[in-house]
């Protein structure tokens, strides 16, 4: 008998443990987690493209002798800043001046030749087709001494403007041909640009004249100016990016061509975008997240987003917040699926 009452009291005990566990399992699901809600702001951005690039002179040149020949001398050395008209290298001259020589007793003797069957003629001596085919042998010398004099002129290089040496391609006492590169040029005349690149997506967003800023590992901290002055209207076969040019501001510092640079472009074509604050994320993976936001009944809602950047300590969000207006910031990192809520804050 001991043992059925002891049996009935454990069970009556039991059942009450049980009942109070589980009323205080449903006032835990039942209590609501505090957090800030915030409107979901809609502004006209657009997305800055982050690229790198090379420093360069606006106008560099690769300088060559027209002619081909022996290379006499160079008399200047890389990095040497020059002055417009400086001669930067020659040709020996032996033989463009042999050339010019023989071309110019050409021309002497066909101006003889033709002064004497033009006397003929006048006489009635010589024919007409014999002053005529005179007169051609003429004009054909003289195009002969013009080209000898003028490759005897471009048997030196000069500097085109004021500019710096920004490579020797060659040295003296070699026989370079006609066009062969001598000396790599940079003009001081223009600005200095940066060259980039960068993939069609972006590209279709970059127009003449838009801003950007420059930064250089030579100047830590400084950012630079700059705008976009030049976009390639096809791709590079290499690498089948668009080249564009950012032309600098002008600056105060040194700066030397090959410099490599940091460049931030920020298109002037805007467009509308969802911006939410980054704590408003959660479970955050390359461009995907999820946001909280509160239905009707005050549960937190999870909801995938697409993050098309970041824009300081904000999101731009690219897809998922359509016709939803705030989203949850402070206690979302708490916050695990359709949790009951209450509003402390909103802004």
């Amino acid at each position: 008998m001991k043992k059925i009452i002891l049996s009935v009291v454990l069970s009556v005990f039991a059942l009450i443990v049980l009942f109070c566990q589980r009323g205080d399992q449903k006032n835990e699901k039942d209590q609501a987690v505090p957090v800030r809600l915030e409107a979901i702001r809609q502004l006209r951005l657009a997305q800055p493209i982050h690229t790198s690039g090379r420093l360069a002179s606006s106008s560099e040149i690769k300088l060559s002798f027209k002619i081909g020949g022996i290379l006499d001398r160079i008399s200047v050395h890389e990095g040497q800043k020059v002055q417009k008209g400086q001669v930067l290298a020659s040709l020996k001259l032996d033989e463009i001046d042999g050339q010019v020589t023989q071309a110019r007793a050409g021309f002497e003797k066909a101006q003889r030749d033709f002064k004497r069957i033009q006397n003929l003629y006048a006489d009635s001596v010589t024919t007409l087709e014999q002053l005529q085919n005179s007169e051609s042998g003429l004009q054909v010398a003289k195009s002969n001494l013009e080209i000898a004099e003028f490759n005897l002129n471009h048997a030196v290089i000069t500097a085109p403007s004021d500019g710096c040496i920004l490579k020797q391609l060659a040295e003296a006492g070699e026989l370079t041909g006609s066009g062969q590169p001598i000396l790599f040029f940079g003009s001081r005349s223009g600005r200095w640009v940066v060259k980039t690149g960068v993939t069609d997506q972006d590209l279709i967003h970059l127009s003449l004249g838009d801003s950007a800023s420059v930064k250089f590992d030579a100047y830590p901290g400084r950012t630079f100016s700059a705008v976009v002055q030049e976009i390639a209207a096809g791709p590079d076969p290499q690498n089948g990016l668009y080249e564009i040019k950012v032309a600098l501001d002008p600056v105060p510092e040194s700066l030397f061509s090959g410099f490599i640079a940091g460049v931030d472009i920020y298109p002037s074509l805007k467009e509308m975008v969802s911006v939410i604050p980054f704590e408003a994320l959660v479970s955050v993976s390359s461009l995907k997240g999820y946001v909280y936001r509160i239905d009707k009944d005050s549960l937190a809602v999870k909801i995938p987003v697409r993050i098309a950047y970041f824009l300081g300590d904000d999101a731009v969000i690219q897809k998922g917040l359509e016709g939803i207006d705030a989203v949850i910031t402070e206690g979302a990192a708490y916050l695990n699926g359709n949790k009951k809520v209450i509003i402390v804050d909103s802004r």
